[in-house]
């Protein structure tokens, strides 16, 4: 998520302001493209390694690579049959981090730094399995005591969780219970475990046990003791809410956790807790700001292909080197080159994410060569992604860019090369470059890649203006959400019937189209359409919105279409009445002004369908159904200066024209604004030609 040079740790001592995080204060949409540069607010992640990426993102994507982890995803749940699709992506950090395993929210926020093994708490659960565990195994240890020792630290809880820990009475029933010699080595250890879970960091008990004779008591300890010097060189390190301050860290509590845990490791190279002690001299190298320490220890825990001597997940490590590390440290020459990668990626960002002289250049990035001789791939990949990003150069770009077709599945790195070489053809307008996207379907294996190739696919086709291929049998393009956003803002009538048509289409895709069709037709003048579709394909007992906002989220409210018209006020026969009427005068005052009582009953204002995208991403540019979007604002202007038009119904567009800016002086009917002049010029009209109208005594003011 790194978009600046501050270090999280600092941001932390001032309320946890994470750099360039995204707020809840800001509406975060991502344009929607396979990849793009542009970090915005840090949602526009994507399976590809990216400059848009969130930092996360792309290190957890490399690290993956490096350890050869198996991504699967978590599909979040549909709550109804007919639920609209979620979009697979672009997405945010901490949603890709829920959808491919995580579920704890708290990876994104300043909780990271407090938590983990900077408490004594996290294992106390797991410390009192393994202790049970280890005394039931020791046959040294009589049934009886093993029982009370069981039970004993079954009791001893931490003190941050409740208040049942050991007493007195307690430890001297034990005292006088607990006799066999093994048994009496648990004992103490149980002793100076309750110590530590209720505060009292003291290695002292630990060090007296660093030579048991009884194994799992003896490599228990030692490992204990440097936990111990960790958690007592913090203690007067964290402010009453959690700020930190580094300069109140005890040195020397430092210096000894950091040799009980090497020695620890050293003796115990594949011990229980030797990735925990890994873990442990990172946080002790991070509180010491110690950091070409903590560099060494990253790029350690970074090269264990084995899993076992990672005490972090992927993306568990993603996220810490996230919050412990400054931007700068990516750079340092004791940095894993997955590290200068990544801020390679975030220094390739738009323009506007930069201050002056921080982007990165093509002759910076060329003098780093020699940083990735052991990993050639990965810098020939930063070349393309910095011709095509940064640049501009597709041509470039492909020039660094995998020319042969894959071969078996593709990790992130040779998914990303395969990827953008398409992008690029696309980009040049290359006759390959469709061929060059279809064949990569088969070789998809991480997570999101199948939905990356689906959107570049689909992208590649809006241009060439061939969006039906994404509905063909046999297209890959099967992503719900993909298929709807085509259908509501590019899809023409032709292929919007050709879908309600379908019976092997989704209940949903269906329904969609179905509702698409309707509502364009009628709100872009093709009335009689809309009346012989509404015919055919409305449903009895359809769905009704029930809000004027959100009104796709479950199954499309086409019963909206079935409606009856008004009894009250300026009164109007069905819709259907309505569409005939305009169908046979398509500039009828009265139909036209009941279409917008329509229109403003249910909400249809500034709706959804009549959005416009970008030209480049999903669903961009000009739709293929005729007609423009619908505006009350337009009917009531042309009723007013329609000379046929009735008393009542000048009266009434004049009233509606003018409750168009109520309350706050911003148009809420579409269409083109009009000054306050020409507002308070409808209003004199209406109380003065049509004085006697229910609308002029109903009017009081103008906005």
């Amino acid at each position: 998520m790194r978009h600046a040079v501050f270090s999280i740790a600092a941001a932390a001592a001032l309320m946890y302001a994470m750099p360039a995080r995204a707020s809840s204060d800001f509406e975060c949409v991502p344009t929607v493209v396979p990849a793009n540069a542009t970090f915005g607010f840090g949602c526009a992640g994507s399976a590809m390694l990216a400059p848009a990426n969130d930092t996360r993102i792309n290190l957890a994507l490399l690290l993956a690579d490096r350890h050869g982890t198996a991504l699967t995803i978590v599909r979040p749940p549909k709550t109804e049959p007919l639920q609209r699709p979620f979009l697979p992506l672009p997405f945010s950090w901490g949603t890709y981090a829920s959808r491919v395993g995580r579920t704890d929210e708290r990876e994104d926020s300043a909780w990271t730094m407090l938590t983990g093994q900077g408490t004594p708490c996290i294992s106390a659960s797991g410390g009192e399995a393994e202790f049970i565990a280890a005394v039931n195994a020791d046959k040294a240890v009589p049934a009886e005591e093993k029982t009370r020792l069981a039970d004993a630290r079954r009791n001893a809880a931490c003190a941050e969780e409740t208040s049942t820990v050991a007493n007195d009475a307690l430890d001297a029933d034990l005292d006088a219970a607990v006799r066999s010699k093994a048994g009496r080595e648990f004992l103490a250890y149980w002793r100076a475990a309750v110590g530590f879970y209720n505060g009292a960091y003291d290695p002292t008990p630990f060090a007296a046990l660093a030579k048991s004779k009884q194994p799992w008591v003896r490599e228990a300890s030692r490992y204990m003791i440097g936990r111990a010097w960790a958690l007592t060189a913090q203690a007067q390190g964290f402010g009453d809410y959690g700020e930190i301050a580094f300069e109140r860290m005890d040195r020397a509590a430092l210096g000894k956790a950091e040799s009980a845990l090497k020695a620890y490791a050293r003796d115990y190279p594949r011990g229980r807790y030797t990735a925990s002690a890994h873990g442990l001299l990172r946080r002790v190298y991070w509180l010491g700001q110690d950091q070409a320490k903590l560099l060494d220890a990253y790029r350690w825990q970074i090269e264990q292909t084995d899993a076992s001597l990672r005490n972090s997940s992927d993306l568990d490590l993603a996220q810490e080197i996230d919050a412990k590390l400054p931007a700068e440290a990516y750079r340092s020459d004791r940095a894993d080159p997955l590290l200068l990668a990544v801020d390679d990626l975030r220094r390739m960002r738009s323009a506007d994410d930069f201050v002056e002289g921080e982007r990165l250049t093509r002759e910076a990035l060329l003098a780093q060569r020699a940083r990735f001789a052991r990993a050639p791939e990965l810098f020939e990949y930063l070349l393309a992604a910095h011709a095509y990003f940064v640049e501009k150069s597709p041509e470039r770009a492909l020039a660094h860019s995998p020319s042969s077709a894959p071969s078996g599945a593709m990790d992130s790195l040779r998914f990303s090369r395969h990827a953008l070489r398409a992008m690029a053809l696309d980009a040049s307008r290359d006759a390959q470059a469709r061929e060059a996207w279809l064949r990569l379907f088969p070789h998809t294996q991480r997570p999101y890649q199948s939905e990356t190739l689906q959107l570049g696919l689909a992208l590649h086709d809006q241009r060439e203006g061939a969006i039906a291929r994404a509905f063909e049998a046999t297209s890959p393009v099967r992503d719900a959400a993909f298929r709807e956003r085509i259908l509501t803002h590019l899809a023409g009538p032709d292929l919007l019937r050709a879908r309600v048509e379908d019976e092997n289409a989704p209940a949903r895709e269906r329904a969609i189209a179905a509702y698409v069709l309707l509502y364009k037709s009628l709100t872009r003048g093709r009335y009689a359409d809309f009346s012989t579709d509404a015919k055919a394909i409305l449903p009895k007992n359809a769905p009704v919105s029930e809000s004027r906002y959100f009104k796709l989220e479950q199954a499309p409210p086409l019963g909206d279409f079935a409606w009856s018209g008004t009894a009250d006020g300026y009164r109007c026969p069905s819709l259907l009445s309505v569409a005939s009427t305009l169908a046979k005068t398509p500039a009828n005052p009265t139909a036209s002004l009941c279409l917008a009582e329509f229109v403003r009953l249910k909400g249809y204002d500034h709706f959804e369908l009549d959005a416009a995208f970008e030209t480049d991403e999903l669903g961009g540019g000009a739709s293929r159904f005729p007609g423009e979007p619908f505006s009350r604002q337009r009917i009531y202007r042309s009723v007013m200066a329609d000379p046929a038009a009735s008393a009542d119904d000048k009266a009434y567009a004049l009233y509606r024209a003018v409750n168009c800016y109520a309350p706050s002086g911003n148009n809420d009917c579409g269409g083109e604004d009009v000054p306050k002049e020409t507002r308070k010029a409808w209003f004199r009209r209406l109380k003065g030609e049509y004085a006697s109208s229910a609308w002029a005594k109903k009017l009081e003011f103008y906005w």
